[in-house]
């Protein structure tokens, strides 16, 4: 490909070098965390599932440059999904592509290099550290592996580049697009029917943001099934060379449909009846996109956590419920998978417990056990307290840490002994009020 035709297609990727602006949408609650790290020397990976809004929070960061005083050619943003490089994707493209920016718009000075998708690009990770070393450079990179952006990427830049998962919208920013803000406990109290009622339809369609923007439900349907295809097919099977595609499928599928419930890679191999190998090799694929994740139980030895079974969980709500195989609403499961993506963004830790009685979500920072959490979604005309939901926090041993009891609608404090338990509405939990 000639300078021509490479300088030709940049220039419509950064159409604000001339207009000065960037249509950047609504702000994600990672930004500022980002921009934070636009002048440090690492290169920023920002990694997560397709369609989860990188791309914008991308553009985000180089609207907050530009709304801060750098100049619009500065910045220079790439997609390597662009068609037009699909054919020729490798180091050498990257190089010449950096190389034309340079000569023909921005010779001197430092300058920030957006890249997206790149784990389109075979060892482009040596590229971006050989750069981010010797040239005067802000370099910001996206993809949709975690494979790629965290064991070879972060063999080749040890040391040198900061991670940031970007998910799906979380409930709070779900209630930004929908254009309401909730700032403390009193504004949800005056707005809780509709806050209640959004919830619902977050639970139902998810969060990731333009299903979120579809005024209509066949269309957020309809690019949810999207999203499916195109994880499985693009994400997975052409990545890894997978031509098994239904089973792929349908191990997608199995996962998607018990989240929440215990399950080991030999329970996966008779439900499919499949070999052991290909369920471990394609479940681990699937991990690797964030279509699908999973926490194993809290045991005192890593050997033993290994070995244990595992309970899988959705990255969005709404794209389970597109393709899992159900004849039930599933409240339960989704308000279980709703609070697990919600600590997934707070916690590294996550565990369940499983000895005289299960425990849903154990949290542990450091050594120690901060939080154990029970999910109970009953009916909204349930206004008593099960004792089994809350039997799991007397058990021996489990004095250490904050007890919750994520309900419906209920708000109080149950003593149980020596232990209490703090029961919170899920909508409340979800907005950080708990």
């Amino acid at each position: 490909m000639d300078e021509s035709k490479i300088l030709e297609i940049i220039y419509q990727y950064n159409k604000f070098w001339t207009t000065g602006r960037i249509d950047a949408g609504i702000e994600r609650d990672l930004l500022g965390t980002c921009v934070r790290q636009l002048e440090a020397k690492e290169t920023m990976v920002l990694k997560g599932v397709r369609r989860s809004g990188k791309s914008t929070l991308m553009a985000q960061m180089i609207r907050f440059l530009l709304d801060h005083g750098r100049h619009p050619a500065q910045i220079l943003r790439v997609s390597l999904e662009e068609p037009l490089f699909a054919a020729a994707t490798s180091i050498e493209l990257l190089e010449r592509i950096y190389r034309v920016y340079r000569e023909r718009v921005y010779p001197e000075g430092r300058c920030y290099l957006f890249l997206d998708e790149i784990q389109n690009v075979p060892m482009c990770e040596r590229w971006v550290r050989g750069r981010n070393e010797t040239e005067n450079i802000k370099i910001v990179i996206t993809g949709s592996s975690s494979r790629l952006l965290t064991r070879e990427a972060g063999t080749a830049l040890t040391g040198r580049h900061l991670s940031f998962e970007v998910a799906p919208l979380c409930f709070a920013e779900f209630l930004r697009f929908k254009a309401m803000d909730v700032n403390g406990v009193d504004q949800y109290v005056a707005q809780k029917a509709m806050i209640r009622h959004l919830l619902s339809e977050f639970r139902t369609f998810g969060g990731f943001p333009e299903v979120v923007l579809r005024p209509d439900n066949p269309d957020k349907e309809m690019l949810l099934k999207q999203y499916f295809e195109d994880i499985v097919h693009r994400d997975v099977a052409a990545r890894h060379d997978i031509r098994d595609i239904l089973t792929l499928q349908n191990l997608a599928v199995f996962l998607l449909t018990t989240i929440g419930q215990l399950t080991s890679i030999s329970n996966l191999k008779k439900n499919l009846n499949v070999s052991q190998d290909k369920v471990e090799n394609y479940t681990s694929a699937l991990l690797e996109t964030y279509l699908v994740s999973r926490i194993t139980k809290l045991e005192p030895s890593i050997k033993k956590n290994l070995r244990s079974r595992f309970k899988p969980y959705a990255v969005d709500t709404g794209l389970r419920n597109r393709v899992a195989f159900t004849f039930s609403e599933d409240s339960g499961w989704l308000a279980e998978n709703m609070v697990h993506a919600h600590l997934k963004r707070r916690h590294e830790a996550i565990y369940y417990e499983a000895n005289d009685r299960n425990v849903d979500f154990v949290v542990k920072e450091g050594l120690a056990v901060t939080r154990r959490i029970q999910v109970w979604y009953a009916d909204p005309s349930s206004t008593v307290v099960p004792e089994r939901e809350v039997a799991a926090f007397a058990a021996a041993g489990r004095t250490e840490g904050e007890n919750l009891l994520i309900t419906n609608d209920i708000a109080q404090t149950i003593a149980l002994g020596k232990t209490e338990v703090r029961c919170v509405p899920l909508a409340l939990f979800l907005l950080d009020m708990d």
